[in-house]
């Protein structure tokens, strides 16, 4: 019961700092290309084995920047395994163009998977 709520609230503080970001994202040159927002909607899409199964689900990591642009990821929360090691793989085959923008600070990111009524 302890553990359930324990993981209740780093899920919260975890959401938390997601909205604080998205909050601040907005600031920045809307023009620019190679933001993390960018590069994440661009690099990772609705997985078609989720689609083929109809999976929705969402995905938050916590991950740091080395200074070639890759991505290390520090925590992991999912509500599947499935989208969990997805994203997992997309995150090692990523390389920032960026990556001084990133160093020294843990970057926060929600992925939600939904299918969409056409």
């Amino acid at each position: 019961m302890k553990t359930s709520k324990f993981m209740k609230s780093i899920i919260a503080v975890v959401v938390l700092i997601f909205v604080a970001e998205l909050s601040f994202a907005g600031i920045s040159n809307p023009k620019e290309t190679n933001d993390l927002k960018t590069v994440m909607k661009t690099h990772v899409v609705y997985p078609e084995f989720a689609k083929e199964n109809n999976l929705t689900g969402f995905v938050i990591v916590a991950f740091d920047v080395d200074a070639d642009g890759g991505i290390t990821v520090k925590e992991i929360n999912a509500n599947s395994l499935y989208f969990q090691q997805y994203i997992e793989n997309k995150l090692k085959e990523l390389v920032l163009e960026n990556p001084q923008a990133y160093l020294g600070t843990t970057q926060y990111y929600r992925f939600d998977f939904q299918l969409l009524n056409d």
